[in-house]
């Protein structure tokens, strides 16, 4: 079980070092010198950025790779049909292209535009939500301002208060 973990993690890793690496004050590096060559569990392997530079592919020398039946998950199974490691899809946040042979696996994040947030509906949640509390908070110090009014004063603190603690809220940040 620590192996399947480690070998993800490692896969893992190798993606989002790919993925993420932005250009150097350097000299341009070829594709077959920023491969990363490497054995797990006696499967040779070959991880490195996609021509495009938007993935990432890694290669295997035995074994194959598969896509679990819910697509929520790659497998790389060696030869003899053993699960060596399981990349989660939605932890990656990637599409996965197996190639036919299944040897080939590339994995490419999923655009910023599918996963873009309405900001504007988030604000618009948040300031809703500052009003309920400010309400409840103003709504308390209206009915112990209203206690010592008495009691019956409360039917005019509680509310303005309510009201007061609404609009402090909303306006909240």
């Amino acid at each position: 079980m620590r192996a399947n973990k480690f070998a993800a993690t490692a896969l893992l890793a190798i993606g989002a070092t790919g993925i993420t690496a932005g250009a150097a004050a350097a000299q341009p590096v070829s594709d077959t010198e920023a491969a990363i060559h490497g054995v797990e569990h006696g499967i040779g392997y070959v991880a490195a950025a996609t021509a495009d530079r938007t993935g990432v592919t890694a290669t295997v020398d035995a074994g194959r790779f598969t896509l679990a039946p819910d697509a929520a998950s790659v497998a790389l199974t060696d030869n003899a049909g053993n699960i060596v490691a399981s990349i989660p899809l939605a932890a990656a946040q990637s599409t996965a292209r197996i190639s036919a042979e299944g040897r080939t696996l590339t994995l490419t994040p999923q655009s910023a535009s599918a996963q873009a947030i309405d900001e504007a509906a988030d604000t618009l949640a948040r300031k809703q939500y500052n009003a309920g509390i400010g309400a409840l908070v103003g709504a308390g110090i209206g009915a112990v301002l209203g206690f010592f009014l008495g009691g019956v004063g409360a039917l005019v603190t509680v509310p303005i208060g309510a009201g007061i603690g609404a609009l402090v809220g909303y306006s909240t940040p």
